[in-house]
């Protein structure tokens, strides 16, 4: 079969999360025109990317040319939406990162629950042809994706501090750990780079954990009421 470039089908959004879909997309670009403007391209780029990330549903259902991946529903897109305004938004252009204490772990907490969701859904997806995926299995599956990005993403913090020189794993002497009590982490930055790390990542499998008991109650609530009919 050839290969085949579809419509966008923004009839299968529900109305109000294509309104917040687009609400996020023009906050993006405003945010990188900002940060172009005035000189931070580094913030401009990675509101682009963001951008980009906020079409991920559109490009599968355009892109997917009839695969497992053009039944991913709306609702991971509404929810990495949401991630990627409040980080963006409000934590880097209004300084929430900086400001609140408790912010990152915040994130990483929603990031948990997001990736869980959609790991969730994904593997109900691509065990479709084999039939109907067990709830117990997709949730596994779903805490599972969630620990494995946060794994990913600590990688990429290393990389980045390694290759780039940046302080993401906060393990040095910078602006980023100005704020840290250093006779709290025995005297040793490296120490405050250990906490944050497996904080980080305990706030990812927490998210993970409430993500997939919030699928398991939203995918299965549907489902208890014809059995129940059945036995009457």
């Amino acid at each position: 079969m050839a290969y085949q470039i579809k419509k966008d089908p923004i009839s299968k959004i529900p109305k109000v999360q294509l309104a917040f879909w687009l609400l996020v997309r023009l906050a993006m670009l405003i945010c990188a025109g900002y940060s172009f403007i005035h000189g931070d391209a580094v913030m401009g780029f990675e509101s682009i990317f963001c951008f980009i990330f906020t079409h991920l549903w559109d490009l599968f259902q355009i892109f997917g040319n009839g695969s497992f991946i053009e039944e991913v529903p709306p609702l991971p897109q509404t929810l990495l939406n949401i991630i990627i305004f409040i980080g963006i938004v409000f934590g880097s252009y209004l300084g929430l990162f900086d400001k609140l204490a408790h912010f990152d772990d915040f994130m990483h907490l929603l990031s948990g629950f997001v990736c869980a969701a959609f790991g969730f859904d994904f593997a109900r997806i691509i065990q479709r042809k084999k039939g109907p995926c067990a709830v117990t299995l997709a949730a596994i599956f779903g805490l599972m994706f969630a620990v494995t990005i946060a794994v990913g993403w600590e990688f990429y913090e290393f990389l980045m501090d390694t290759l780039h020189g940046t302080n993401l794993q906060l393990a040095k002497a910078g602006p980023e750990t100005a704020m840290f009590d250093l006779a709290k982490y025995h005297g040793e930055y490296g120490y405050i780079g250990l906490v944050d790390t497996m904080t980080d990542m305990m706030m990812n499998v927490v998210g993970g954990i409430v993500g997939m008991i919030f699928m398991i109650v939203l995918r299965t609530k549907g489902n208890k009421k014809p059995a129940a009919k059945a036995k009457k």
